[in-house]
């Protein structure tokens, strides 16, 4: 047992307000996703159902580092923070090495260099990573649709149409998870979707080019179909829905993108996204 291991103890239930606040210390210095301060999100992992979360205080009485693991399907994930002026004595390494005791995935939602290497050290590998992504609305392109291009809003007779625009945008993406219209659209709809910020893109001929589809202060999907890209269809959509946004009194929108998705990547930047960013997670190796 090192000293850092010493410090930590069990994390009391009522802990989750500072687990966000010492979760704000480290996205103020790492990025990464906004929400993950929320005590509805930090709840969700360190006070989960059958969960299990340590907590490691400073002299005086501040909340330095914790660490969680909770089930997840059929897996164990594990996540966990260290305050930025903390780092440097042990308790990043204790607090991994307490999570993989039990735990089969880590997660994190502000990957830096050295969280990168001490879990290629330990010998994970990484499985997923996406940078999450900000535009602020004070400042939109002005970028039309294609000549002939016309855009329609979210509707009943339309959700259909935009479920078959995302299953012909990513059939061919890894891990496309091919879901039906109940599957994806229980996914989409909740109280946070945002309909008139969501948009088909229709072609002169009356085909379906691509979608975006928004929640409350997210760009949820954006995607094209194969033939239509490369002609600012993508581009459009993505404007217009910012530009819905901002008159409905939004100021700035989130996104995530795949980092296995460097074109996507290159878009947003080009449409003044800036990255705030990486969550990322890794596993055991097979």
């Amino acid at each position: 047992m090192t000293d850092a291991d010493a410090l930590f103890a069990p994390l009391a239930a009522d802990a989750v307000p500072a687990v966000s606040r010492l979760a704000a210390r480290c996205l103020a210095v790492d990025g990464g996703l906004p929400l993950a301060a929320g005590e509805g999100f930090t709840g969700r992992r360190y006070a989960a159902e059958g969960g299990l979360a340590i907590g490691a205080y400073d002299q005086d009485g501040t909340l330095v580092a914790a660490a969680a693991i909770r089930p997840t399907g059929s897996t164990v994930t594990g996540t966990a923070l260290v305050d930025p002026a903390a780092r440097g004595r042990g308790l990043g390494a204790a607090a991994l090495d307490w999570c993989l005791a039990g735990a089969e995935v880590i997660e994190t939602e502000s990957l830096t260099d050295a969280a990168a290497a001490l879990f290629t050290g330990r010998g994970l590998t990484q499985t997923f990573a996406e940078d999450v992504m900000r535009h602020d609305l004070n400042t939109i392109p002005d970028i039309p649709p294609p000549d002939g291009v016309h855009l329609v809003g979210w509707a009943p007779d339309t959700v259909s149409r935009f479920h078959a625009a995302y299953r012909a945008a990513f059939a061919e993406r890894p891990g496309f998870p091919d879901w039906d219209l109940d599957q994806w659209t229980g996914w989409l709809v909740d109280d946070d979707f945002r309909p008139p910020w969501s948009l088909l893109a229709v072609g002169p001929d009356g085909d379906d080019l691509g979608f975006v589809v928004c929640g409350d202060g997210w760009l949820v999907q954006v995607g094209t179909t194969p033939a239509a890209r490369g002609q600012g269809v993508g581009a459009a959509l993505t404007v217009a829905a910012l530009r819905a946004a901002a008159a409905d009194g939004a100021s700035e929108m989130l996104l995530d993108v795949n980092v296995n998705n460097p074109g996507a990547a290159a878009l947003y930047h080009r449409l003044g996204f800036t990255t705030l960013g990486r969550r990322a997670r890794f596993a055991r190796p097979a």
